[in-house]
C-alpha cells in the first residue's frame, strides 16, 4: 500500500493546483450516483433510434449497481486513503461507503464500454470522460490507485456481461428481406 500512497502524494505534491482544485470536484460530480450515465440512458430511451443504447445502459447500470455497491464494496470494506492519512486536506466532502472498488470509475468505464459497443466514436468520447472521472478520484484523495484500476477493469467486464444480458432479453428480430430478395 506504500506505493499507492506514493502515487497519491505525488499527485498532491506535483500536480495539484488551483485550477484543478476547482475542476476535479466538478469532473468527479459527473460520476456521482451514476448521474451522467442515467441522464444519457434516459435520453437514449426517449429517442427511438437510440433505444438500444438506452437499454444497454440500463442493463449496465443495474448490473453495476448490484456487483459494485451491493456485493463487492460490502465484502471488501476497504477504508479510504484520507482515513489512513489524516494530514491530507480534502477539497470535497468525505465519502460514506467503502473505498474498493471506485464506484465512480466502475460506472464510468462500464458506461463507456457500453457506448463503445453501441457506437465506436461515442464510446471513445465516453472513455475520455471515464479517464477524467477516474483521475479525479485519485486527485481528490478519495480512492487508492487499485480502487480506480479495479473499478475500470470490473466496470468494463460488467459492461460486456450487461450487453449479453440485454441481447438475451431484447433479441434482435430478423431483418425483413429487401424487395430484391423476393
Amino acid at each position: 500500500m506504500d506505493w499507492e500512497f506514493m502515487i497519491l502524494n505525488y499527485i498532491q505534491n506535483h500536480i495539484r493546483n488551483h485550477f484543478l482544485d476547482k475542476a476535479m470536484p466538478l469532473i468527479s460530480l459527473l460520476g456521482a450516483a451514476g448521474a451522467l450515465w442515467i441522464i444519457i440512458c434516459i435520453a437514449a430511451l426517449l429517442i427511438k433510434r437510440h433505444r438500444r443504447l438506452g437499454r444497454l445502459l440500463a442493463c449496465d447500470l443495474a448490473v453495476n449497481l448490484i456487483a459494485c455497491n451491493l456485493i463487492i464494496k460490502p465484502i471488501v470494506n476497504r477504508i479510504r486513503p484520507y482515513e489512513m492519512n489524516q494530514t491530507i486536506q480534502l477539497i470535497v466532502s468525505p465519502e460514506i461507503d467503502p473505498s474498493f472498488p471506485s464506484g465512480h470509475t466502475f460506472f464510468a468505464f462500464g458506461a463507456a464500454t457500453v457506448c463503445f459497443i453501441y457506437n465506436k466514436k461515442l464510446g471513445l468520447a465516453m472513455y475520455a470522460a471515464a479517464f477524467l472521472i477516474a483521475f479525479s478520484r485519485l486527485y481528490l484523495y478519495i480512492h487508492f490507485p487499485t480502487d480506480v484500476f479495479f473499478g475500470a477493469v470490473l466496470g468494463t467486464a460488467m459492461a460486456f456481461a450487461a450487453a449479453k444480458f440485454e441481447e438475451m432479453i431484447f433479441e434482435q428480430k430478423p431483418k425483413k428481406p429487401d424487395e430484391k430478395d423476393k
